[in-house]
């Protein structure tokens, strides 16, 4: 007789109403059906306020963890329901082909009457998750069709107010209005930034003066820690037309992974006011002249990632991503003269950070590569394959499932980290370390100099992502 199956139960919830089912009711009902069978339950998966619609299975915190390092743990994934499992179409096809390709595990429901293991069943299963969809984008609609509508009123729907404003009570909804003390503070520094001043500067001024930041005004500072004025923060509310009174939304920038605020029209194309302004259309005018001057007059900042090992160098001060920055000082003769440091991206003079300032290559890339190569180089490169075993008659089957049989796999590839480094830039090393978990700590030669970090699993990691 073959051993019993082993079943993973997995509970999902986005919000608990008293029209749910809890999480511990869909663990108690897999549980049941699961000993019905004569199944081991092996473990669970909760993951709790995390939306099937939004978050596939294999990006969930808890289900993931055993859909990829503990798929050798079990034969079958049991849920309460479909829609607790998935909600796309496309999701149950990748979870589908996912079954199939570690060990043909079973995926079932344990209220609704089919096995994902039939084609009877599959196709049942699909048709359940295209209503399940059906209705996921039904309610996204109604959702989105109310934030229209809230949209393009005069009202407030946001949580903290724009810089320069408060929210004010009327009528069962809220209101913006000028806050005197936030909206002085606006003026001084679009005042200060069209008589020619930097915004570093007048954010160094205003943190020695104690101003307090929008993280601070808005109550956001729960950790204890002081927040600093930013200078992208306030170039950001400098150049946000709500300045001027007019509503505004966020809105994605092609090519960026940043957002800008954007006028908000009524359905004759007019902008909507819903306050007062702080600044005058004269005064908003000129600040954006002035902040347009002091741009770099080279251009923008290029959509594709220019500091080399990004993400994988930190700062040894405060630990933070070192990144490259360029400097370009104008020349009598009208040329622009640049020079290219990396430094931490916490603001210069900040007191969290000990400012260190390297030369990209001969500081930076230079030793990084030579180190690490010395520290990882030798070890080689493997990719993980899952291997499904068979029983003794050579076909996979009920007999062949145990924790002593399925498991995973590291296939070597016939080279080396520093082999396979020898044929790549250095845009594609950085992704190999950054998926091996590598990172190295950047001081000064006189402070210590580099410090690898160097998890104990880092060929692991990266023999998950080429597998």
């Amino acid at each position: 007789m073959g051993r019993p199956l082993r079943a993973l139960v997995t509970a999902r919830l986005t919000v608990q109403t008293e029209s749910t089912t809890s999480p511990e009711r869909q663990i108690k009902e897999c549980k049941s059906f699961c000993e019905l069978r004569g199944w081991e339950v092996v473990g669970v998966a909760m993951d709790l306020a995390v939306s099937a619609s939004a978050v596939p299975p294999w990006k969930r915190p808890e289900l993931s963890r055993w859909l990829d390092d503990r798929a050798p743990d079990f034969d079958v994934i049991v849920f309460w329901r479909l829609d607790r499992f998935v909600r796309r179409v496309g999701d149950l096809d990748q979870m589908i082909k996912w079954a199939e390709s570690h060990g043909s595990k079973g995926l079932v429901s344990a209220t609704e009457p089919f096995d994902l293991t039939s084609p009877t069943g599959q196709a049942t299963a699909t048709m359940i998750a295209t209503f399940a969809e059906m209705e996921a984008r039904a309610a996204a609609e109604r959702v989105a069709s109310s934030r229209a509508h809230l949209l393009t009123s005069t009202r407030w729907g946001g949580s903290s107010p724009p810089f320069g404003y408060r929210t004010y009570a009327k009528d069962g909804a809220r209101y913006l209005e000028i806050s005197t003390e936030t909206a002085d503070v606006v003026r001084e520094a679009a005042r200060r930034v069209i008589g020619g001043e930097s915004v570093n500067s007048i954010c160094r001024d205003f943190e020695e003066r104690g101003v307090p930041s929008p993280a601070d005004t808005y109550q956001r500072n729960k950790s204890g820690k002081d927040f600093v004025w930013y200078p992208r923060t306030l170039k950001g509310i400098l150049t946000s037309p709500t300045l001027l009174g007019w509503k505004t939304r966020s809105e994605d920038v092609p090519g960026k992974k940043y957002k800008r605020r954007v006028l908000v029209h009524d359905q004759e194309g007019r902008p909507i006011r819903v306050a007062e302004g702080v600044l005058d259309q004269e005064v908003f005018d000129l600040l954006q002249d002035a902040l347009a001057d002091s741009a770099s007059p080279i251009g923008r900042r290029s959509s594709t990632p220019r500091t080399p090992l990004l993400n994988v160098i930190k700062c040894g001060g405060c630990g933070k991503n070192l990144q490259l920055h360029t400097t370009r000082k104008r020349r009598k003769d009208g040329t622009f003269r640049s020079t290219e440091k990396i430094r931490c991206l916490s603001r210069v003079a900040s007191p969290a950070c000990p400012g260190y300032v390297f030369l990209p290559d001969e500081e930076i890339v230079t030793p990084v590569l030579r180190m690490l190569r010395q520290a990882v180089g030798s070890t080689p490169v493997t990719r993980r394959v899952y291997v499904q075993q068979t029983s003794a008659d050579g076909e996979s089957g009920e007999s062949s499932h145990g924790a002593d049989k399925d498991h995973w796999q590291f296939v070597p590839l016939g080279k080396t980290f520093a082999e396979r480094w020898q044929s790549m830039g250095i845009s594609e090393i950085g992704e190999d370390l950054i998926h091996a978990g590598i990172t190295v700590r950047c001081h000064p030669q006189g402070g210590g100099g580099h410090v690898p970090e160097i998890p104990d699993d880092f060929q692991k990691r990266l023999a998950k992502y080429l597998g």
